[in-house]
């Protein structure tokens, strides 16, 4: 009798092992996301890299415990090229925004990356080498989860490789400032507006890091560019594009740039922290300058517009 009881449960869990299994697959091949991996950095590492494979509407998931304030990098290499990409989702389950990051090989390399950034390439012999690259300064502390997938859904299977970078905290500064430090900041963003008002490019680079890049963002693009002191230095000296994009309205005035929100130089608004926005505007618009502590001086660590 227990030889008898012992054999028809075995034939119910198998029954149930088999049923189950099916299940299990078809809702994966159905929008289904596998287990999230733990994203782990080696000891006083900053940078992380997966490989994996997604068919159909599959997602591979990665779950990474970040700070505020962190800067967070992710590129995507897949095969074929161009067909697996990314998105994050953050601690509160909102979608997080993250912007194309372009950057040339020198300050890549600075970045984590093995090779120049960018998202908006289309030359198939980059894209196998190089993929498409993300950033997004965090907005909160706690779990993010990046999901790769297959942008269309369709049927097909692309293997990927994923970078994850997370930068070093940088001495980013507080919300509330001492009286110290506001002082000393509200020197800097005058000298700031000092410079564009007067097209000084030599004053205008004395405000930026000779050896960290600072990012020139677009907003309006969803674009970010990490510019090295050499190439922004180089450039404005001999006025080219960052020239324009800063200091001088382009082709005869035509074209707007961010000199137009300097006016006749009044004082800027500061927000939480050190970052400033045109007079006239509210605190989170999306034109502004974003200050950071370098040693005992402010220097830029983000223009936006």
């Amino acid at each position: 009798m227990v030889s008898r009881i012992n054999m028809t449960a075995g034939r119910a869990l198998l029954f149930l092992i088999c049923l189950t299994f099916p299940i299990t697959w078809a809702a994966a091949q159905h929008g289904g996301k596998a287990e999230g991996t733990r994203v782990r950095f080696a000891r006083g590492g900053t940078t992380a890299t997966y490989k994996g494979r997604v068919s159909g509407s599959i997602e591979m998931e990665y779950e990474l415990q970040a700070k505020a304030g962190q800067e967070l990098i992710v590129r995507v290499v897949s095969n074929p090229p161009d067909s697996a990409i990314v998105k994050i989702q953050r601690p509160n389950s909102k979608d997080l925004q993250i912007s194309c990051l372009a950057a040339s090989g020198e300050v890549a390399k600075k970045l984590g990356l093995a090779s120049e950034a960018s998202c908006f390439e289309d030359d198939p012999r980059k894209l196998r080498r190089d993929g498409k690259t993300w950033s997004a300064a965090l907005p909160e502390s706690g779990a993010y989860t990046l999901s790769v997938f297959r942008p269309d859904g369709g049927p097909g299977v692309s293997t990927y490789t994923t970078t994850i970078i997370v930068l070093a905290d940088e001495k980013q500064p507080r919300s509330t400032l001492s009286s110290a430090d506001s002082a000393s900041l509200n020197v800097a963003m005058r000298k700031f507006i000092s410079a564009l008002k007067d097209r000084d490019v030599e004053g205008f680079l004395s405000l930026f890091s000779r050896t960290r890049f600072f990012y020139a963002s677009n907003p309006l693009n969803v674009l970010r560019t990490a510019v090295s002191y050499n190439e922004l230095a180089a450039d404005l000296r001999r006025k080219g594009d960052w020239y324009f994009t800063y200091l001088e309205r382009g082709d005869g005035g035509i074209y707007d740039a961010f000199i137009d929100n300097v006016g006749d130089g009044e004082m800027w608004r500061r927000g939480g922290g050190a970052r400033f926005t045109p007079p006239g505007t509210e605190t989170s618009d999306s034109t502004y300058v974003k200050w950071r502590k370098e040693g005992d001086r402010w220097v830029i660590d983000e223009i936006s517009y």
